[in-house]
């Protein structure tokens, strides 16, 4: 998996084959096949695996997150999930590949959903009087503002932490009325 994911980096999402990731592997080519029935299960393990490692990162980070601080504790714990994501591999290349590839897309529709929930029991437990469905709308238009960040080094064809800072502002601005306010 790890082969594969450097030939991503090397060629690209739409370049990559599974003869290139055995090459880089330094393995034949059946022996993907053991183990993959083809490329986008590849990219698809390599996908789940990484978000799957965030979700445990940021469900571990809200859990220390209280009312009197949750302003700051939660632009921390944004600023080290972006650190965490990137330091584990979850980069441009392997996000993008969900544009390409139906199998990613479902897996994104998944997480999109457990980080909403996250938000949810967060909010939940900050003491927000908003209905479930509510908070997982809000949690749904936080993770919009993820992808935004990611859309914005694509874009820009750069990795500047200004787009983590402005997605730390807008989700404080969205969480303030479901903490401070009725709904």
């Amino acid at each position: 998996m790890e082969a594969a994911h450097d030939v991503m980096r090397e060629r690209g999402i739409r370049a990559i084959t599974t003869n290139a990731i055995a090459e880089q592997a330094g393995i034949k080519i059946g022996s993907v096949y053991d183990y993959f029935p083809n490329k986008e299960a590849i990219i698809a393990e390599i996908y789940e695996e990484k978000l799957a490692q965030v979700r445990g990162f940021l469900e571990a980070g809200s859990e220390r997150i209280d009312r009197a601080g949750w302003r700051a504790q939660l632009a921390d714990l944004i600023r080290e999930t972006w650190t965490y994501q990137l330091g584990i591999g979850l980069d441009r290349t392997i996000v993008d590949a969900s544009y390409y590839y139906e199998d990613l897309l479902r897996i994104a529709r998944a997480h999109s959903q457990l980080f909403a929930s996250n938000y949810v029991r967060l909010l939940r437990r900050l003491g927000t009087s908003w209905d479930d469905e509510r908070l997982f709308d809000l949690g749904i238009s936080i993770y919009t503002l993820v992808n935004a960040t990611w859309s914005y080094w694509r874009l820009r064809e750069t990795g500047d932490p200004v787009a983590i800072e402005r997605q730390i502002v807008l989700t404080i601005r969205l969480i303030e009325p479901a903490l401070d306010r009725a709904p």
